[in-house]
């Protein structure tokens, strides 16, 4: 990805509307993950682990805006991939990271019948994963997966590194096919709620014709 100067940077550590890095909850969940230790990539390596395993995955898009805030988020303890790293996002930079998201289409090959005949694709639109400048140097997270959903669904866990993307693995535990990430929209310093409804609408038309 590309670097960026300093000037640059400050719109990824600026506190906005969702990602409300200057919340005081915020602020002491980041201090009670990263209070050990004084080096920012094993401070992004405890918010990764966190946003991981202490956010479980969970799809359930709403169109409530509070939904979309970083510490509403915190405090629903639970979230999808845009949710989760939303709050990434604000823990970061609350702590000096520099923080954005950045978004994809992905096909999982893993998505249940069920699943693919509600929203009529394999392809899952608009896929969030929180992006961090680490020793100057822009790498994506993707901490969507927790382990206890990986375990019983037989995916491979993303793990950290401070050196390089981190995201889904290809193939399942089992070697089956599981993510394609097909098209990546860039790096986005700030998100909307408005922005993530008209995607919603756009990426899955026949699901908001039926309300109409």
């Amino acid at each position: 990805m590309k670097e960026m100067n300093d000037t640059s940077l400050q719109e990824f550590l600026t506190p906005t509307k969702l990602i409300d890095s200057s919340h005081p909850d915020i602020l002491r969940k980041a201090d009670e993950l990263t209070s050990s230790t004084s080096q920012k990539e094993e401070m992004a390596r405890h918010l990764f682990y966190f946003i991981r395993d202490e956010i479980p995955y969970e799809f359930k898009a709403t169109f409530e805006e509070k939904e979309y805030v970083a510490s509403e988020i915190l405090k629903a303890g639970r979230g999808f991939c845009t949710q989760k790293a939303i709050l990434f996002c604000a823990l970061a930079r609350c702590i000096g990271i520099p923080a954005g998201i950045t978004f994809f289409d992905i096909i999982d090959h893993t998505l249940p019948p069920y699943i693919v005949g509600i929203l009529k694709t394999r392809t899952l639109f608009h896929h969030g994963v929180a992006t961090l400048n680490l020793a100057g140097h822009w790498h994506r997270y993707d901490a969507t997966l927790d382990v206890p959903l990986c375990s019983r669904k037989n995916r491979i866990p993303v793990g950290f590194s401070p050196d390089e993307d981190c995201l889904m693995k290809p193939e399942t535990a089992d070697g089956a096919k599981h993510i394609d990430y097909i098209q990546e929209y860039g790096l986005y310093s700030d998100i909307s709620f408005q922005e993530i409804v008209a995607w919603f609408r756009e990426d899955y038309p026949h699901l908001f014709s039926k309300q109409a």
